[in-house]
């Protein structure tokens, strides 16, 4: 079999989103449904404006924690996808030179909505843990509305699980099936490259290197859009987070946070592991020619600095444009929301925390890669 559940469960990145959508999406629909629910039973205006906010803040939360989440395991999966098939495109090659077709080798792929699977549920599992003490939280209104019970609904279960577990299945066919379609041949050749001589006069080092560092982003173009998205996530997550605690009741600001940098290091961690793992070889073989550790790790990984900040740039572009339509858009004629604007004190602490995850990423990785003997790295 081309691919197995182990393949999947590597895909550790879409496992943790798919998790934290699943976490705040079954809390706030479960509750959303059970607060409809006493819809008949809310007498007065106090109760009433009480009411309305809840619905609001159930909408809010749902919808803007729910699209950022999706989205970014959507992307996640195109580009795991294709890097999978990119690592392991001679095994692919083999199979189709074998007889047999694109769309039998891409259904095969249907595994990766596996991984979908595990994170919403053991999202939903870790959400009914958290229930109480969150529907306890939300009761605590002075009595101005009926003590709201826990009712378990089944059909939320096949919502966060099911649902997405099937689309996504679905949708790993359909882009393995498309990054597939090339020749035999061409699959076969395409992961066999081969590391280029980097013997060169000292007097020319630095437009070696330079060149070098341009050819590194060059041969590598998904790396280039992974680790751009990872600037993104953390971009995103991390401001949003902090700027939902106005909108949102304390314990659940504080979660949305927590989720929020959860996300932020597990994506920038995981673009950093594939940018380091695709230039590996690279960096040991400067090694083994004679420039420094820190020659060598400039070289092949300097310039990726420039797609993290663009991909910091639009996570932060994103996630005022996604909190302004919905806050000060949607739901402007509710006079109790507070109006949303770019926090500039939030961005600059963000945008310093990503400077410095990110030179020590780099840092712990090329000094990883420099401890490890040259052989162990060239066979890898």
């Amino acid at each position: 079999m081309a691919v197995s559940f182990k393949d999947a469960a590597k895909f550790i990145g879409i496992i943790i989103v798919a998790c934290c959508a699943a976490i705040v999406c079954n809390m706030f629909l479960n509750y959303d449904i059970d607060l409809r629910a006493i819809a008949d039973a809310v007498e007065g205006e106090a109760a009433q404006t009480l009411y309305e906010a809840l619905k609001l803040n159930n909408t809010v939360v749902c919808a803007v924690s729910g699209v950022c989440l999706i989205l970014t395991a959507v992307v996640m999966l195109v580009f795991y996808i294709g890097h999978y098939i990119e690592v392991n495109a001679p095994k692919f090659g083999v199979l189709k030179a074998l007889g047999y077709s694109d769309i039998s080798i891409a259904l095969k792929c249907a595994v990766f909505g596996f991984c979908i699977f595990v994170g919403t549920a053991v999202g939903v599992a870790i959400s009914w843990a958290i229930i109480p003490q969150f529907y306890a939280a939300q009761n605590d209104n002075g009595g101005l509305l009926p003590i709201i019970g826990i009712n378990f609904h089944a059909s939320l279960p096949l919502l966060l699980i099911v649902v997405p577990t099937v689309v996504f299945s679905m949708l790993s066919v359909c882009i393995a099936y498309f990054r597939l379609k090339q020749p035999a041949l061409a699959l076969i050749k395409g992961n066999a490259r081969r590391e280029r001589n980097v013997k060169e006069r000292k007097d020319s080092d630095r437009s070696f290197l330079s060149q070098l560092a341009v050819n590194v982003l060059r041969e590598r173009k998904s790396l280039i859009f992974f680790i751009a998205f990872g600037g993104f996530c953390f971009s995103s997550m991390t401001q949003m987070g902090v700027s939902m605690r106005d909108y949102a009741s304390d314990m659940m600001g504080i979660m949305i946070l927590i989720i929020g940098l959860v996300l932020a290091a597990v994506s920038l961690f995981l673009a950093m592991s594939a940018v380091v793992r695709g230039n590996s070889k690279k960096i040991a073989m400067l090694k083994v020619n004679g420039y420094s550790l820190k020659e060598s790790g400039f070289a092949v990984l300097g310039l990726y600095c420039i797609p993290a900040f663009i991909g910091f740039a639009t996570g932060s572009v994103y996630q005022y444009g996604l909190l302004n339509i919905m806050i000060n858009i949607v739901f402007k004629s509710f006079d109790d929301v507070p109006h949303y604007s770019f926090d500039w004190t939030a961005f600059a602490i963000c945008f310093a925390a990503f400077i410095a995850a990110y030179v020590a990423l780099n840092f712990a990785y090329v000094l990883a890669i420099g401890k490890t003997p040259v052989k162990s790295v060239m066979s890898e």
